[in-house]
Protein backbone atom coordinates (compact mmCIF):
# COMPACT_ATOMS: atom_id res chain seq x y z
CA UNK A 1 0.00 0.00 0.00
CA UNK A 2 1.67 3.19 -1.03
CA UNK A 3 1.36 6.18 1.73
CA UNK A 4 1.27 9.94 1.30
CA UNK A 5 4.90 10.53 1.89
CA UNK A 6 6.94 11.75 -0.59
CA UNK A 7 10.39 12.31 -2.09
CA UNK A 8 10.56 15.27 -4.47
CA UNK A 9 13.63 15.75 -7.13
CA UNK A 10 14.49 18.26 -8.59
CA UNK A 11 16.61 18.45 -11.54
CA UNK A 12 18.56 21.24 -13.24
CA UNK A 13 21.66 21.78 -15.26
CA UNK A 14 25.17 21.11 -13.26
CA UNK A 15 28.19 23.46 -13.87
CA UNK A 16 30.47 21.00 -13.61
CA UNK A 17 29.17 19.04 -16.99
CA UNK A 18 28.87 16.02 -14.65
CA UNK A 19 26.00 13.94 -12.53
CA UNK A 20 26.01 15.92 -9.37
CA UNK A 21 23.24 15.08 -6.39
CA UNK A 22 22.57 16.98 -3.32
CA UNK A 23 19.89 15.95 -0.56
CA UNK A 24 18.13 17.68 1.94
CA UNK A 25 17.43 15.05 4.33
CA UNK A 26 16.01 16.22 8.11
CA UNK A 27 18.33 14.69 11.12
CA UNK A 28 15.21 13.75 12.41
CA UNK A 29 14.58 10.77 10.16
CA UNK A 30 18.12 9.05 10.30
CA UNK A 31 18.59 7.04 12.76
CA UNK A 32 21.07 7.53 15.71
CA UNK A 33 23.57 5.05 14.25
CA UNK A 34 24.00 7.15 11.02
CA UNK A 35 24.35 10.65 12.46
CA UNK A 36 27.60 9.07 14.11
CA UNK A 37 29.04 8.06 10.58
CA UNK A 38 27.45 10.95 9.07
CA UNK A 39 30.16 11.13 5.80
CA UNK A 40 29.69 7.69 5.20
CA UNK A 41 26.00 7.65 5.54
CA UNK A 42 25.97 10.96 3.41
CA UNK A 43 27.53 8.53 0.61
CA UNK A 44 25.34 6.29 1.19
CA UNK A 45 22.02 7.94 0.64
CA UNK A 46 23.54 10.09 -2.54
CA UNK A 47 25.34 7.21 -4.49
CA UNK A 48 21.56 5.68 -5.41
CA UNK A 49 20.61 8.89 -6.54
CA UNK A 50 23.61 9.28 -8.92
CA UNK A 51 23.51 5.77 -10.09
CA UNK A 52 19.90 6.48 -10.78
CA UNK A 53 20.36 9.39 -12.71
CA UNK A 54 23.09 7.50 -14.84
CA UNK A 55 21.34 4.56 -15.69
CA UNK A 56 18.18 6.36 -16.55
CA UNK A 57 20.56 8.65 -19.02
CA UNK A 58 22.53 5.56 -20.21
CA UNK A 59 18.66 3.96 -20.73
CA UNK A 60 17.61 7.02 -23.11
CA UNK A 61 21.43 6.81 -24.87
CA UNK A 62 21.67 10.66 -23.78
CA UNK A 63 25.28 11.35 -24.27
CA UNK A 64 24.80 14.39 -21.64
CA UNK A 65 25.81 13.95 -18.31
CA UNK A 66 25.38 17.63 -17.28
CA UNK A 67 22.69 17.54 -14.55
CA UNK A 68 22.05 18.37 -11.02
CA UNK A 69 19.64 16.41 -8.63
CA UNK A 70 18.40 17.62 -5.58
CA UNK A 71 16.43 15.38 -3.53
CA UNK A 72 14.20 16.58 -0.66
CA UNK A 73 12.66 13.16 1.48
CA UNK A 74 9.71 13.33 4.16
CA UNK A 75 10.02 9.68 4.91
CA UNK A 76 12.16 8.40 7.64
CA UNK A 77 15.38 6.66 6.36
CA UNK A 78 16.35 3.18 7.57
CA UNK A 79 12.45 3.01 8.96
CA UNK A 80 10.92 0.25 6.67
CA UNK A 81 8.99 2.62 4.68
CA UNK A 82 10.91 3.00 1.45
CA UNK A 83 12.59 5.98 1.63
CA UNK A 84 15.27 4.67 -1.32
CA UNK A 85 12.86 3.19 -3.50
CA UNK A 86 10.79 6.48 -3.00
CA UNK A 87 13.84 8.87 -4.19
CA UNK A 88 15.30 6.93 -6.75
CA UNK A 89 11.76 6.06 -8.35
CA UNK A 90 11.50 9.89 -8.05
CA UNK A 91 14.90 10.66 -9.47
CA UNK A 92 14.32 8.32 -12.42
CA UNK A 93 11.14 10.15 -13.69
CA UNK A 94 12.45 13.68 -12.90
CA UNK A 95 15.72 12.92 -14.82
CA UNK A 96 13.84 11.47 -17.69
CA UNK A 97 11.47 14.60 -17.87
CA UNK A 98 14.42 16.82 -17.99
CA UNK A 99 15.40 15.25 -21.04
CA UNK A 100 12.12 16.01 -22.35
CA UNK A 101 11.11 12.02 -22.26
CA UNK A 102 8.14 10.63 -19.82
CA UNK A 103 8.97 7.02 -19.47
CA UNK A 104 6.47 4.25 -18.80
CA UNK A 105 6.41 3.12 -15.13
CA UNK A 106 7.52 -0.44 -16.26
CA UNK A 107 10.94 1.46 -17.34
CA UNK A 108 11.24 2.81 -14.26
CA UNK A 109 10.29 -0.08 -12.12
CA UNK A 110 13.29 -1.82 -14.02
CA UNK A 111 15.70 0.99 -13.77
CA UNK A 112 15.38 1.24 -9.87
CA UNK A 113 16.57 -1.72 -9.54
CA UNK A 114 20.25 -0.70 -10.39
CA UNK A 115 20.48 1.82 -7.46
CA UNK A 116 17.98 -0.58 -4.77
CA UNK A 117 20.63 -3.18 -5.65
CA UNK A 118 23.53 -0.99 -4.44
CA UNK A 119 21.64 0.02 -1.12
CA UNK A 120 19.80 -3.36 -0.27
CA UNK A 121 22.18 -6.43 -1.67
CA UNK A 122 19.19 -7.79 -3.66
CA UNK A 123 15.59 -6.71 -2.63
CA UNK A 124 12.43 -8.31 -4.12
CA UNK A 125 11.07 -4.97 -5.50
CA UNK A 126 8.12 -4.37 -3.82
CA UNK A 127 9.25 -1.31 -2.83
CA UNK A 128 10.14 0.37 -5.66
CA UNK A 129 6.77 -1.04 -7.34
CA UNK A 130 4.79 0.44 -4.69
CA UNK A 131 6.33 3.83 -5.42
CA UNK A 132 5.89 3.74 -8.72
CA UNK A 133 2.60 2.24 -9.06
CA UNK A 134 0.67 3.78 -5.96
CA UNK A 135 -2.32 2.40 -4.81
CA UNK A 136 -2.37 -0.70 -3.17
CA UNK A 137 -0.18 -3.80 -4.77
CA UNK A 138 0.31 -7.43 -4.20
CA UNK A 139 3.48 -8.21 -5.51
CA UNK A 140 4.61 -11.71 -5.86
CA UNK A 141 7.61 -10.94 -7.99
CA UNK A 142 8.60 -8.40 -10.42
CA UNK A 143 7.02 -10.15 -13.24
CA UNK A 144 3.84 -10.66 -11.07
CA UNK A 145 2.25 -7.33 -10.36
CA UNK A 146 -1.51 -6.90 -9.90
CA UNK A 147 -3.24 -4.06 -8.58
CA UNK A 148 -5.95 -4.61 -6.39
CA UNK A 149 -9.13 -1.84 -6.35
CA UNK A 150 -10.63 -1.17 -3.46
CA UNK A 151 -13.55 0.98 -2.61
CA UNK A 152 -12.60 2.10 0.77
CA UNK A 153 -8.72 2.01 1.91
CA UNK A 154 -8.54 1.15 5.66
CA UNK A 155 -7.95 4.09 8.18
CA UNK A 156 -4.26 3.37 9.10
CA UNK A 157 -1.28 5.01 11.24
CA UNK A 158 2.25 4.26 11.18
CA UNK A 159 4.55 4.63 14.36
CA UNK A 160 8.13 4.68 13.96
CA UNK A 161 9.89 3.12 17.08
CA UNK A 162 13.21 5.47 16.49
CA UNK A 163 15.22 2.44 16.04
CA UNK A 164 16.51 2.73 11.88
CA UNK A 165 18.81 -0.05 10.91
CA UNK A 166 19.99 -1.24 7.50
CA UNK A 167 18.19 -3.19 5.29
CA UNK A 168 21.07 -5.45 3.59
CA UNK A 169 22.43 -6.44 6.97
CA UNK A 170 18.88 -7.70 7.94
CA UNK A 171 18.26 -8.98 4.61
CA UNK A 172 21.53 -11.37 4.65
CA UNK A 173 20.79 -12.22 8.35
CA UNK A 174 17.68 -13.76 7.17
CA UNK A 175 18.75 -15.46 4.19
CA UNK A 176 21.06 -17.12 6.18
CA UNK A 177 18.58 -18.07 8.79
CA UNK A 178 16.47 -19.66 5.66
CA UNK A 179 18.96 -21.95 4.87
CA UNK A 180 19.68 -23.23 8.19
CA UNK A 181 16.07 -23.54 8.81
CA UNK A 182 14.74 -24.69 5.58
CA UNK A 183 11.71 -26.69 6.25
CA UNK A 184 10.68 -24.21 8.99
CA UNK A 185 11.00 -20.99 6.54
CA UNK A 186 8.82 -22.92 3.84
CA UNK A 187 6.43 -23.41 6.09
CA UNK A 188 6.05 -19.80 7.01
CA UNK A 189 6.54 -18.99 3.56
CA UNK A 190 3.59 -20.97 2.61
CA UNK A 191 1.57 -19.58 5.87
CA UNK A 192 2.06 -15.81 4.17
CA UNK A 193 1.38 -16.11 0.96
CA UNK A 194 -2.20 -17.49 2.11
CA UNK A 195 -2.32 -14.64 4.54
CA UNK A 196 -1.24 -12.41 1.52
CA UNK A 197 -4.78 -13.64 -0.33
CA UNK A 198 -6.71 -13.15 2.33
CA UNK A 199 -5.82 -9.69 2.59
CA UNK A 200 -6.88 -8.69 -0.65
CA UNK A 201 -10.44 -10.76 0.08
CA UNK A 202 -10.57 -8.41 3.32
CA UNK A 203 -10.11 -5.24 1.79
CA UNK A 204 -12.65 -6.15 -1.16
CA UNK A 205 -15.19 -6.88 1.58
CA UNK A 206 -13.76 -3.83 3.71
CA UNK A 207 -13.66 -6.53 6.54
CA UNK A 208 -10.81 -4.50 9.01
CA UNK A 209 -11.64 -6.81 11.53
CA UNK A 210 -10.46 -9.54 9.29
CA UNK A 211 -7.93 -7.39 8.31
CA UNK A 212 -6.35 -6.76 11.73
CA UNK A 213 -6.79 -10.28 12.48
CA UNK A 214 -4.34 -11.48 9.72
CA UNK A 215 -1.89 -8.36 10.58
CA UNK A 216 -1.90 -10.15 13.48
CA UNK A 217 -0.85 -13.28 12.67
CA UNK A 218 1.77 -11.72 10.28
CA UNK A 219 3.83 -10.03 12.59
CA UNK A 220 3.76 -13.19 14.76
CA UNK A 221 5.11 -14.66 11.79
CA UNK A 222 7.78 -12.10 11.57
CA UNK A 223 8.64 -12.40 15.17
CA UNK A 224 9.02 -16.23 14.84
CA UNK A 225 11.48 -15.99 11.48
CA UNK A 226 13.62 -13.28 13.90
CA UNK A 227 13.13 -9.89 12.15
CA UNK A 228 11.14 -8.23 14.91
CA UNK A 229 12.30 -6.62 17.98
CA UNK A 230 11.36 -6.37 21.48
CA UNK A 231 10.76 -2.83 21.27
CA UNK A 232 8.65 -3.71 17.75
CA UNK A 233 6.33 -5.88 19.90
CA UNK A 234 6.01 -3.65 22.54
CA UNK A 235 4.78 -1.15 20.29
CA UNK A 236 2.29 -3.78 18.26
CA UNK A 237 1.21 -4.95 21.53
CA UNK A 238 0.42 -0.99 22.70
CA UNK A 239 -1.19 -0.29 19.79
CA UNK A 240 -3.71 -3.54 19.94
CA UNK A 241 -4.51 -2.54 23.73
CA UNK A 242 -5.30 1.15 22.81
CA UNK A 243 -8.00 -0.26 20.03
CA UNK A 244 -6.07 -1.22 16.94
CA UNK A 245 -7.63 -4.27 15.20
CA UNK A 246 -4.65 -5.59 14.50
CA UNK A 247 -0.63 -4.46 14.03
CA UNK A 248 2.72 -5.59 12.75
CA UNK A 249 5.78 -4.15 11.68
CA UNK A 250 6.55 -3.03 7.93
CA UNK A 251 9.40 -3.33 6.24
CA UNK A 252 12.66 -5.72 6.27
CA UNK A 253 12.17 -5.04 10.67
CA UNK A 254 14.98 -5.05 13.06
CA UNK A 255 13.63 -1.36 13.81
CA UNK A 256 12.06 1.32 11.57
CA UNK A 257 7.97 1.16 11.79
CA UNK A 258 4.66 -0.43 13.18
CA UNK A 259 1.97 -0.08 11.10
CA UNK A 260 -1.69 -0.05 12.82
CA UNK A 261 -5.50 -0.52 11.05
CA UNK A 262 -8.28 1.39 13.21
CA UNK A 263 -12.10 1.22 13.28
CA UNK A 264 -12.38 5.07 13.39
CA UNK A 265 -10.76 8.12 13.89
CA UNK A 266 -11.09 8.21 17.52
CA UNK A 267 -9.66 5.32 17.95
CA UNK A 268 -7.19 6.25 15.83
CA UNK A 269 -6.62 9.05 17.71
CA UNK A 270 -6.60 6.96 20.61
CA UNK A 271 -3.86 4.65 19.57
CA UNK A 272 -1.34 7.17 18.74
CA UNK A 273 -1.58 8.83 21.81
CA UNK A 274 -0.80 5.70 23.63
CA UNK A 275 2.07 5.13 20.72
CA UNK A 276 3.58 8.66 21.68
CA UNK A 277 3.53 8.15 25.58
CA UNK A 278 6.01 5.37 24.78
CA UNK A 279 8.38 7.55 22.72
CA UNK A 280 6.75 6.53 19.22
CA UNK A 281 6.27 9.15 16.36
CA UNK A 282 3.31 9.02 14.66
CA UNK A 283 2.45 9.43 10.94
CA UNK A 284 -1.62 9.41 10.19
CA UNK A 285 -1.06 8.35 6.56
CA UNK A 286 -3.78 7.70 3.73
CA UNK A 287 -3.69 6.10 0.75
CA UNK A 288 -1.79 7.35 -2.30
CA UNK A 289 -3.33 5.90 -5.27
CA UNK A 290 -1.02 7.95 -8.33
CA UNK A 291 2.56 6.57 -7.34
CA UNK A 292 5.37 8.57 -9.20
CA UNK A 293 4.83 11.36 -11.55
Amino acid sequence: MAVNLYSKIDVRPSQSGRIEVTADIPLHLVGDADKSSSATKNQELLEPLRLAASATLDHLASKERSVHVDANCEIPIGAGLGSSASTTVATISAVAKSTGTRLDRGEIFKLAFIPENYLHGHPSGVDQATCTYGGIIQFRKPSKIKAINVKRPPMILVCDSGVHRSTKALVRSVVRRSREQTDRFQTHLEEMTALSNAVIKALKDENDTELGSLMNRNHELLRQIGVSTPRLDRLVAKARRAGALGAKLTGAGGGGCIIAVCADRKIRSSVARELRRDGGTIYNVSLDKQGVY
